[in-house]
């Protein structure tokens, strides 16, 4: 026996292809569902930090909107001075976050550090020696600075922050001089970048084969994240050669 369709089953099922026919059944793919952010997890003090973020709708796929960004801190490590971009100045260290926003929908917060500036570099020890090529080795002793961020409870030794030492051979033309950070090295560098470890840095000099030079001198630059020097920089170092 053939049974009949449901009293009114007709009409719904005329109803519900007239609603998906409109768009009004099934989740809207186009809708922004999500925000993709990303950023360096560390900024230096008085520097600035520009975030990325795209929205994302239902398919995973990147779709125009309108981004406002925000810091989230009562503290003010760091401060939004785009809310468009996103661009954040560094006020202060510590830890801030910065969060995206397409309407109510929120990204997930970004941590960032906010690392404190150098203020002063200082040669902590020697800044003049001598090199006697009859010894052994012709390696100077070594020259060393140290990076300090001055705080009301007193200086604090940054690390991981870079130092520029460059050499100059006097007269010029005169035999090769290098700059090295271990006794064992030898190839020739008149210019490297060395990391600071608890605040220092440092280098030595090695006189290389050939017509000695008089004296050699090593400069050490630090600067800022902004692009300004350190106060103190650079700090100039004398070796002087003798037979």
């Amino acid at each position: 026996m053939t049974r009949g369709a449901p009293r009114g089953a007709g009409a719904v099922a005329l109803a519900l292809a007239a609603a998906a026919a409109c768009g009004k059944l099934g989740p809207d793919f186009t809708r922004v569902v999500a925000i993709e952010v990303a950023a360096l997890d560390s900024v230096e003090e008085l520097d600035t930090l520009r975030p990325q973020a795209r929205a994302l709708d239902g398919r995973g796929d990147a779709v125009s909107a309108a981004i406002a960004w925000a810091t989230v801190d009562t503290a003010a490590f760091l401060e939004v001075v785009d809310a468009t971009t996103g661009v954040a100045a560094a006020e202060r260290p510590g830890t801030g976050h910065l969060q995206a926003r397409v309407g109510a929908l929120r990204s997930n917060l970004l941590t960032v550090r906010v690392l404190p500036a150098a203020d002063t570099v200082l040669a902590p020890g020697l800044v003049r020696d001598t090199v006697i090529l009859s010894t052994p080795d012709s390696l100077s002793d070594s020259l060393g600075v140290l990076l300090q961020d001055t705080t009301a409870t007193g200086p604090v030794n940054l690390t991981g922050r870079p130092i520029v030492f460059a050499l100059t051979i006097y007269p010029a033309g005169a035999g090769p001089a290098t700059l090295v950070t271990s006794s064992t090295a030898y190839a020739l560098v008149t210019t490297d970048t060395v990391a600071t470890s608890a605040g220092l840095a440092a280098v030595l000099v090695r006189i290389l084969p050939g017509t000695p030079p008089d004296s050699v001198v090593v400069q050490a630059a630090a600067t800022r994240a902004v692009g300004t020097p350190v106060p103190g920089s650079p700090v100039t170092f004398v070796v002087v050669v003798q037979p």
